[in-house]
């Protein structure tokens, strides 16, 4: 009978709850450390969706300076292959008549028709030609002269064919630029 008085006094021992009270401060309690989940869930939220973004921007810059370093290198391999790409340009429209017509040149030809086929692909364009207005952006003039078909300002001649790669100029024409029936300005000295 020892044990059951011991039971209530142990029971009785500390400070008895008071009902309603101890679960309203439980509640408020609860309340507290859920909101205080809920910022520190939407912290992390937060830092997650920053780091994302944060992500997806270096993967699209690191991306584009890829894409312009492939674009950089192509220019400066297409730079050098101008001159040759002129040589050949110059071979071909100079065949003699007695020989165009030798398989070794139409072979030639055949050459030279696929590498235009694969600089185009590549992006490779010529820039203007004769008749065309003069254009600074795209044209150099190397001489000015009269010319009886084509009108002041435009381009009579081409010395030497400009291109463009993609948007950009990869290199000017050199152009001689038509005077009209007037002679050109003559410069104050």
């Amino acid at each position: 009978s020892d044990a059951p008085s011991q039971a209530a006094e142990s029971h009785t021992d500390g400070p008895l709850p008071d009902g309603p009270l101890s679960v309203e401060v439980q509640l408020e309690q609860a309340r507290t450390e859920a909101e205080d989940n809920r910022r520190k869930a939407e912290a992390y939220l937060d830092l997650a969706q920053r780091a994302q973004a944060d992500f997806l921007n270096y993967k699209r810059r690191t991306t584009q300076e890829l894409e312009q370093k492939i674009r950089d290198a192509n220019g400066a391999l297409l730079t050098q292959l101008l001159p040759v790409i002129d040589d050949l340009q110059r071979a071909l429209a100079n065949v003699p008549a007695e020989l165009a017509e030798q398989s070794w040149a139409k072979g030639i030809g055949l050459i030279g028709q696929k590498l235009d086929g694969i600089l185009q692909r590549q992006g490779l364009e010529q820039l203007g030609g004769e008749g065309d207005r003069f254009d600074p952006n795209i044209h150099e003039a190397v001489g000015y002269e009269e010319h009886p078909v084509c009108d002041e300002g435009q381009v009579a001649s081409v010395d030497r064919v400009g291109y463009r790669l993609n948007d950009g100029v990869l290199r000017p024409g050199q152009v001689v630029v038509a005077g009209g029936s007037s002679s050109p300005p003559a410069s104050a000295g």
